[in-house]
């Protein structure tokens, strides 16, 4: 009986909310002002105006784009240091989008060292979206990185 109820009241603020509209008239007052109000004057006559009640929808729901990157093979690999403060926003931007990273210290690894070299790294971060480099961080260029990639 409850989900009924709800159900009827939703349905009916829905109906209510899409088909709501006013009637609002405007005329010229006596000093000059322009008036805008629900009821006519009393005396004189006033335009009608057509106005609707503002309806927002919430945005559709998002799609996970996150699959769409990781189906093309678009991976997010940063080469980074531990005292590198634009590491660290790199960090902290990718995790703010909730994007997966593989984060390389190319100072205490074996591992980072070689593969750095192998990039022919200079400077960190080096920031890799799949096959799409960049040295250094930029937030925008990173936004249209991973926008690219499907991110």
């Amino acid at each position: 009986m409850k989900i009924r109820l709800v159900l009827l009241a939703t349905v009916l603020a829905s109906v209510a909310c899409s088909t709501a509209s006013a009637e609002i008239y405007r005329w010229t007052d006596t000093e000059g002002r322009i008036v805008y109000s629900d009821a006519p004057p009393k005396q004189g006559r006033a335009k009608s105006v057509r106005s609707e009640t503002n309806v927002v929808s919430p945005p559709a729901p998002a799609a996970p784009v996150e699959r769409k990157a990781v189906l093309a093979g678009e991976k997010v690999k940063l080469y980074t240091t531990a005292w590198c403060g634009y590491c660290r926003k790199a960090r902290a931007y990718l995790k703010s989008r909730n994007i997966p990273f593989e984060d390389v210290d190319v100072e205490t690894t074996q591992r980072g060292k070689r593969e750095f070299e192998a990039i022919n790294g200079h400077g960190v971060p080096v920031i890799f979206v799949g096959d799409r480099r960049m040295d250094g961080y930029d937030q925008g260029g990173l936004q249209e990185m991973l926008t690219a990639a499907g991110w």
